[in-house]
């Protein structure tokens, strides 16, 4: 053996320990061959409060901000549809940063935005009875789409089966509230679709 191969070979056996080392530490967290990981899942709470708060930089005075929140809703687009479709919504219905809340407004009961936030995240029919501004009331069954969140009070954005078309409902005008059976989430992004069209979000 040379010189040189005497010099060299414990380098060479380092390497190999320290290869051997990285395979051992990769499979024994799952990084071995054809091990496949698993896009993170988005916590949808997190998502949401992130869109209602992009969908407001527009209202900041901040034409910098006001850019860059453009360029990511072209971003989301691309990557969560839905996602950009509802930040175009809370554009146009949620209530503006200077804008305040009627004290004579009323408030939604918490259990009825608890079942609606629910029935919303799992595209779920709701049904309950309602009143409207002119004091008639209707049993109604709609496919959930968005809460807003103007100065009138909250309301759901919905599509109607008895009127057979996009509804806003009051929260606290409901009563009876219950989450139905069946879902409609392939159907979802379409209804979103043109919900943004009819409000020209």
């Amino acid at each position: 053996m040379s010189a040189r191969d005497k010099t060299d070979a414990p380098h060479t056996l380092t390497r190999r320990a320290l290869a051997r080392w990285f395979g051992a530490g990769a499979a024994s967290i799952g990084l071995g061959a054809g091990t496949v990981v698993a896009a993170p899942v988005v916590d949808p709470v997190l998502r949401d409060a992130a869109l209602r708060g992009l969908a407001l930089v527009d209202h900041r005075a901040d034409p910098i901000a006001a850019a860059a929140a453009e360029t990511a809703l072209k971003r989301l687009a691309e990557t969560d549809p839905e996602g950009a479709l509802l930040c175009r919504l809370y554009r146009k219905l949620d209530v503006r940063p200077a804008g305040g809340w009627r004290s004579d407004a009323g408030a939604a009961q918490a259990n009825d935005l608890t079942q609606l936030h629910t029935a919303l995240e799992a595209s779920r029919p709701v049904r309950f009875e309602y009143t409207d501004l002119s004091d008639q009331q209707s049993t109604r069954t709609v496919l959930p789409l968005a809460l807003v969140h103007p100065p009138q009070g909250v309301k759901l954005v919905a599509w109607c089966e008895k009127a057979e078309g996009y509804r806003q409902f009051f929260v606290r005008e409901m009563r009876e509230l219950t989450t139905q059976a069946g879902g409609f989430g392939q159907d979802r992004l379409a209804l979103l679709q043109g919900l943004v069209e009819k409000e020209g979000a």
